[in-house]
Parts: structure tokens; sequence; C-alpha cells
């Protein structure tokens, strides 16, 4: 090595030395957080107790017998135990309640399949999953987690499926002594899908060591339907605090928010179609949450939830707090009848597309004590709301149909010829004429903005809609989710690796439409941009939707057929001549009432803006003539 390299060498290792001793940047110091599961058993246990269960350390090695019996003290006989489960059965669900831990290990829906007719869970039976909680025990020398404590079922016999109207209250306790247990209650129901939930500790008033107790649930929810990306759009953990609904953010890979100011009601993992929902049902509900969510790379499951809660808990003879769990589908009633805010869960839309979703929930429930095909209640649904609109409809086509007359006449042809090289001029010019004949510019578009709120209502309905779940019409298997005609042997972006035949019908009736639309307007200035750019619509239709639900594209393809029969029909009735005398007759009655006012007469909004629009136009070209007289100047000196 040269003596340069050398001396390099040495001023660089000098330069690092320096810099990490005195300037680089700290560690950031953590937060103090609330304890938790995870938080308390990483202090009271060692770091490899979360890979392998307390019970098999335990009997493998005698030191760590010790360990645990100094940790858990009057608990450690409940850490040992026969590993087992109670299965219950309703109308509605299949639990499995495990004697570890003494939490719902599993829950299925009977009523409802996976998109591949599986029986389909609500509480997976995944190893990640967990429900469990945590107090301090004995001046906070011990941290006791329900997870590691082995419960008993109560009693000497349990009914093992409930039906109907009955109910059974079932009780899971680990007993210290006769005096002092904890116990877990639940309250099944037949024909419902929630359940009660309770958590009682007895005889703990002289070693309760906390003003509070730590519940901790984490679910990982599996895929359920045909596509995990429309899944994952609708997937989110919703809460009520205070008067407030709210949601994490479905945008990003991972969400985390703290919930501190307020009591918090109740906490939902949502999938698409399903929910999880717990909640405190007291009156100050939980005092703190800790929300997280987070997506995986495996296709197989749609996100991973996880809620830390912090609960009230007073040092008395009782220690009692008493939850609800909901386990069921997103149905707009079966929510709303627990009378707890469930029912906000449902995105159906702001203001008054919220409104049209909820009357189309209505309009579903009726029509399907008539109908059994989902197919055709949304034919029916389409005609409904397409006949709601007919009046604005009629209106617009009337409008459109006296500007195509008018632009057709003599005087109109002349004033084009006239100002065909100023715009401006001959927009005022129409502008005149088409008041003076008693016809708005905007009367063919503003009564059609009135649809709009039905056709997006319905963007947001469909594809949450439990109800259209796994129903098939015509080629489609599964109106909730996509039809597929054809696999394709490549993925395009934005649009997929399949063919959707309903998406591509009703972008061919879109077209069909627009090309029905367009071909009684004149192709002249701005309106030839406007025609080009509604041609791109069906395309962005096409693609857009190629993933969505089968149904929406269903609505679609019958709204613009029922549209496009209304059209013929309305310029089948309607006859040019008439309407061109009777706007004549108006212009005449205009006239004749306005003599000797139209000096004085105030200006519309409309005037005002084409009139300043018209002297920007003559300034720009004023200026232009100007700069082109003064560049000849120049050329000329030179």
């Amino acid at each position: 090595m040269d003596r340069n390299a050398l001396t390099g060498l040495i001023l660089i290792t000098i330069l690092m030395l320096v810099y990490f001793q005195f300037f680089a940047p700290k560690p950031p110091t953590p937060e103090p957080k609330p304890p938790t599961e995870q938080s308390e058993i990483a202090e009271a246990t060692p770091e490899e107790e979360v890979e392998v269960p307390i019970q098999q350390r335990i009997q493998e090695d005698s030191l760590q017998r010790q360990t645990y019996e100094d940790l858990y003290g009057d608990f450690f006989p409940l850490l040992e135990g026969e590993e087992g489960s109670t299965p219950l059965t309703t109308d509605k669900l299949t639990l499995t309640i495990n004697h570890r831990g003494g939490y719902i290990a599993s829950a299925y829906l009977n009523e409802y399949k996976t998109f591949d007719s599986l029986a389909l869970p609500i509480i997976s039976e995944h190893p990640d999953n967990s429900f469990s909680f945590n107090f301090t025990y004995q001046n906070r020398r011990r941290v006791i987690n329900s997870a590691d404590i082995f419960f008993s079922p109560v009693g000497a016999s349990l009914p093992q499926t409930i039906s109907g109207a009955d109910s059974a209250t079932i009780t899971f306790r680990a007993a210290l002594s006769e005096d002092k247990y904890i116990d877990q209650i639940y309250t099944i129901y037949g024909d419902r899908y929630d359940l009660g939930y309770r958590i009682s500790f007895h005889g703990f008033q002289d070693d309760w060591a906390s003003s509070y107790y730590n519940l901790a649930w984490t679910s990982v929810l599996p895929k359920t339907e045909l596509s995990v990306e429309n899944m994952r759009r609708k997937s989110t953990i919703f809460y009520h605090q205070s008067e407030d609904y709210s949601s994490l953010s479905i945008s990003d890979n991972k969400e985390e928010e703290k919930l501190r100011n307020g009591f918090i009601n109740w906490v939902a993992f949502k999938s698409q179609f399903f929910s999880s929902i717990l909640d405190a049902e007291q009156e100050r509900g939980f005092k703190t949450v800790d929300l997280s969510m987070t997506t995986p790379e495996d296709e197989e499951i749609n996100r991973k939830m996880v809620a830390n809660f912090t609960v009230d808990a007073s040092a008395s003879s009782l220690i009692s707090n008493q939850f609800r769990f909901y386990l069921g589908p997103n149905e707009y009633n079966t929510l709303r009848s627990y009378d707890n805010g469930y029912q906000e869960l449902m995105d159906l839309g702001w203001w008054i597309v919220g409104y049209i979703n909820i009357g189309t929930v209505y309009i579903f429930n009726y029509l399907e004590k008539f109908f059994s095909n989902y197919g055709i209640i949304i034919i029916i649904l389409a005609f409904i709301f397409r006949m709601a609109v007919f009046p604005l409809t009629y209106k617009s086509h009337t409008s459109m149909a006296k500007m195509r007359v008018i632009n057709q006449t003599p005087e109109m042809k002349e004033l084009d010829a006239k100002h065909k090289d100023e715009p401006q001029k001959l927009q005022m010019a129409k502008m005149g004429v088409y008041k003076d004949m008693g016809v708005n510019m905007f009367g063919g578009c503003l009564p059609m903005l009135a649809s709009y709120p039905f056709l997006i209502a319905l963007f947001f309905f469909f594809p949450q809609s439990v109800e259209l779940r796994q129903q098939s019409f015509l080629w489609a298997n599964d109106l909730s989710t996509y039809d597929n005609i054809l696999d394709l042997p490549f993925n395009i972006p934005g649009y997929g690796d399949h063919v959707s035949l309903f998406t591509l019908l009703m972008a061919i009736s879109t077209f069909i439409y627009t090309w029905y639309q367009q071909k009684s307007q004149p192709a002249t200035g701005a309106n030839s941009q406007m025609k080009v750019i509604a041609y791109i619509m069906p395309v962005f239709l096409l693609v857009f939707l190629n993933n969505y639900a089968s149904g929406l594209s269903l609505y679609y393809l019958c709204s613009n057929v029922i549209t496009i029969s209304q059209t013929t029909l309305i310029r089948a009735f309607m006859d040019d001549e008439k309407l061109l005398a009777q706007m004549r007759e108006n212009k005449k009655a205009r006239k004749g009432k306005g003599k000797g006012k139209n000096k004085n007469r105030p200006k519309s909004r409309l005037e005002k803006w084409a009139e300043a629009q018209q002297k920007k136009q003559q300034t720009l070209t004023k200026n232009q003539k100007k700069a082109q007289a003064k560049n000849r100047q120049q050329r000329r000196k030179k």
C-alpha cells in the first residue's frame, strides 16, 4: 500500500470515529404505552415464550417450571390442563370454545359458503388468531394472561345445539379456590348472530393491583370470495367513538391508530360481506384502544387486524364487565336491528346517495317476496329507477331536440357564416336566438344530472350487498363478483386477466347510447371535442368495471337499454316542424310583451359571462395584431 492510500485510509477512519462519537443521531426514546398483552408478557416471561407455549416449556424443563411457579404464584396450577374444546351450534353459527384461554377459537356461518363451496369462517382457525385478557395481580408482582390458563366448562351437561328462540348460558371457569375464580360466560341465542360475553373476577378485591385490565384481539381474515382485491377494498377496522363513526384507511399496506380521547363503544373487524364486532355494551365503553391493520402478501389472506383494549375495573368483591360479540353478515336491516349504529359499517355513500341506497335495501326486501332470482330483481330495480327520472329524461330530450331544430334553421346557418371567424360573437348571437325562442342552453344537461345519484348509489351498493352474494343469473355464477367467461393468457394492467361479459355488454350499450345521442348534435367547435371525450367513457367503464360485481354491470346494462328505448320513443313522437312552429310563436309572444322594455332589462349572468369572454377575445386579437405589426416594422428596419 502506498503512502497516499494509507494516509487516506487513516483520515477516513478518524472522520468516522468523530462522526459516530459526536454527530451521529441518537436512537429515539420509546414512548410509554399502557400495558397490553404483548408488553406485559414480555416483561414477565423470557423472550422465547412467544414461540413455544408455556405448558410445553413447563413439561420439558424443570428450571422453567420453577420460573413460572414463581411468576404465576396461585395461578401456576391452572397453567397445566387437558387440551380440548367445547363445540356449540345455533341456527346461525357453529362455534368452538377453546378450554385453554376460554376464547372462541373458531366461528363458522351456517347459512353461507366460501366462493369454493366450503364452510365460511368468520373467525378462522389461523394460528395467529387470539382473544385474551391480562391483569396485574398482587401489587404488580405478577401479570396473568388468560391465554395461558385452562378454563373448564361448569355443569354436568351442556347444550350442544340451540335453535329458534331458545338460548343457553355456558360458563368457563378458572378456579383458584371455591371463593376465588375467573369466569368467562357466553350467552348463545338460537336464531341470532350475536352472543353475550361476560368476564367476571370473584374474590379478587384484596389482590387486584390496578384500576383496569387489558383485552387483546387478533384476527386474520381469510379469503372467502373469488377476488381478494375486491375484499380488501371493503375490509377495514371500523369503530364507534362517542357520537362519531370512523375507520382505518385501506389505502396503505399498514395502518395504525391509537384512540385515547373519549370512550370507544365498539370496534368491528369488517370484511367485504361479513363483520366481527366487539361491543363494550356499557355506558363508559372501552377506556383506550390501539388498532392496527396489515395486508399480507399471501393472496389467501385478506387482512390481519389487531385491537388492544383497556377496560375499567374497580376492586370489589365482584369485578365484572359485559360485552357482546356480533359475528354475521353486513346486512343493513340485520345490523340496524341492534340499535347501536352497526349499520354504519356499510359504506352507502354520502348524503343523498346514502338515502337512495337505504331505499334500495327496502326495495330489494320487498321484491324478494315475489321473485327468487336476484338478476330479475336488478332488472326491475333498473326499470323503477329509470321510470322515476323519466320526466327529467323527457324534458332533457325535448330541450336537446329544440337545440337541434334551431341549429338547422336558415337564420342560424346565416349566423354561422357571418361570424365563422369570431366564435365569441357567434356564441353571443346564438344565445340571443335561443333566448328569444324560449330555449335553455343547459336544459338538456341539468335534468340528466338528477339521474347520476342513482348511478353512483348503486356503485356503492352492489359490491358490498350480501344479498347478491353467490346469487346466479344467466352465465354469472355470483352477482357480487365479476362474471368470468374467458381467461386471458396474460394480465392487462388495470383490466385484469379475464373477460367479464356483462361488463363488455354494458360498455357496448354505453357506446350505442353515446352514438345515438351525439349523432343529433352539431360537430362544430368545442362541441366536437366534447363528442370525442364522450366516446372515451365506454372504454373507461370497460376497463374499470371488469373486476367489479357483475350485478353492477347488469344494472348499468339494463339502465342503458331502458334509456335507449325511452329516447327512441320520445323521438318517434316528437314532430320537429311543430316544435319549430311553437318556438317561433314563443319568439313573437316575447317580442310583443317586451316592446320598449328590452333596453332596460338587466342582463343575465350567462350574458355577462359571454360578453366578458368576447371582450377578452377582442383584446387578445388586438394585442396579437399589434405584436405582428411591431415585428414587421423591426424586420423592415433591419
